[in-house]
């Protein structure tokens, strides 16, 4: 592909595992480039729900980010070719258009406050929770994305919402597990970026607006349940700054026409209008947010390394599984069932043959044991249980298994 474009290194392998590759050279060649290589960089990414416009957002960045590269002045970056947009692939519709992480192949040469010189790297994630994906590929691929990222923006739709808060925890106790890294922030900056936000009455556009709303939802409470104490403590404690921009709804054609190529007249103003405040912003030289990593800012050759040694705790063993908040459920479910069915078991063998009961022939201690069990197993299958039959047979084996100890222990 000839000029600057899109490079995906990190796929997910949908095969039955569901492993992850780095695109070593890909990767090498972007960061490694002796124009970049050592200088400091910021990593910009976007991260959510598939489907919600993070890759039609990110060109938007990338229109910003070209305008100034090309140095030419003009007022409005935002009119720059106002009758398409081009760059990272997206599309309207309901299936996914990408897959794993990309970032642009040019990063772009900026000055921070100081007038030192930054890499900026654009960064574009699958989004979570498609068909395709398990919950193993959501969790990684949005943990690694913040934890290479300076500045991560979440996208949600319509407003920010509990379940987008128990994700968002999901994701950044899987970065922070992979990080081993409990004790300080492990994650820099996250903005909610709340898209066709509905209630401008309510809270008004851009920052001002979310930060109200941002602060509504993040807020502790002796009311609260401690489980959404504990929530909301958990993400203000993952990053250094969190911030929130409420963008209006970009217009009928934009998100039911599917010719829609991205043209501006068919972009509603206010939404253009926002765009102009909140893209600016984030790259400002005075707000770009360098990439750090324990106090160090990094270089775009080091970032290469962290992006290894991040790769490496994803393929392997160590982590635990991610499960599903329902997965997680029926698990607690099913071995709660596992133990109250196990105590009756424990307690009718007390009274047959425990304390002071009478001698009884190993037989007649077999046969108690069989009837005992088999009470164990008609309560736990009894018992009201998530996931299914097929998931808890398993357990089921588990409680036999268990009996059988005990049994022997007794010297059945």
């Amino acid at each position: 592909m000839s000029g600057p474009h899109p490079v995906r290194i990190v796929e997910v392998v949908e095969d039955v595992d569901h492993s992850f590759e780095l695109n070593v050279p890909a990767l090498e060649k972007i960061l490694l480039d002796p124009k970049v290589a050592d200088k400091k960089v910021a990593v910009i990414g976007v991260a959510g729900a598939y489907r919600m416009g993070k890759s039609f957002l990110l060109n938007f960045f990338l229109r910003y980010l070209q305008w100034r590269a090309d140095g030419s002045g003009g007022l409005d970056w935002l009119s720059v070719s106002p009758d398409s947009l081009q760059g990272f692939s997206w599309r309207g519709g309901s299936k996914r258009d990408t897959n794993g992480i990309l970032i642009w192949s040019e990063p772009f040469i900026m000055k921070d406050k100081t007038g030192e010189e930054i890499a900026v790297i654009l960064m574009d994630t699958q989004g979570t929770f498609d068909s395709q994906s398990t919950v193993k590929d959501c969790a990684t691929i949005f943990a690694l994305s913040t934890m290479v990222s300076s500045m991560q923006i979440y996208n949600l739709l319509h407003n920010i919402q509990e379940d987008h808060l128990q994700h968002l925890q999901m994701f950044t106790e899987y970065g922070r597990l992979a990080l081993e890294d409990s004790a300080s922030k492990p994650f820099q900056s996250l903005q909610f970026l709340v898209r066709d936000w509905s209630f401008p009455y309510e809270a008004e556009f851009g920052y001002k607006g979310g930060q109200k709303i941002m602060d509504e939802r993040l807020q502790v409470s002796a009311k609260q349940h401690p489980e959404l104490q504990q929530l909301r403590q958990h993400i203000r404690s993952c990053f250094e700054n969190i911030s929130c921009f409420l963008m209006p709804y970009p217009g009928i054609k934009v998100a039911t026409n599917p010719s829609f190529s991205g043209s501006l007249s068919d972009i509603e103003p206010e939404f253009q209008q926002q765009l102009r405040i909140m893209i600016p912003r984030i790259l400002d030289s005075s707000n770009l947010a360098m990439k750090e990593i324990n106090g160090h800012k990094v270089t775009c050759r080091e970032l290469v390394e962290y992006f290894k040694s991040y790769m490496k705790i994803f393929q392997g063993q160590d982590l635990p599984e991610p499960k599903s908040m329902l997965m997680a459920t029926a698990e607690a479910n099913n071995l709660a069932a596992v133990s109250s069915a196990r105590a009756l078991y424990q307690r009718e063998m007390e009274e047959i043959c425990g304390g002071d009961t009478p001698y009884m022939s190993t037989n007649e201690l077999l046969e108690q044991h069989q009837i005992c069990k088999n009470d164990a197993i008609r309560e736990f299958r009894n018992a009201r249980k998530m996931g299914g039959v097929e998931y808890s047979v398993q357990f089921l084996e588990k409680l036999e298994e268990e009996i059988e100890v005990i049994g022997l222990s007794g010297n059945l």
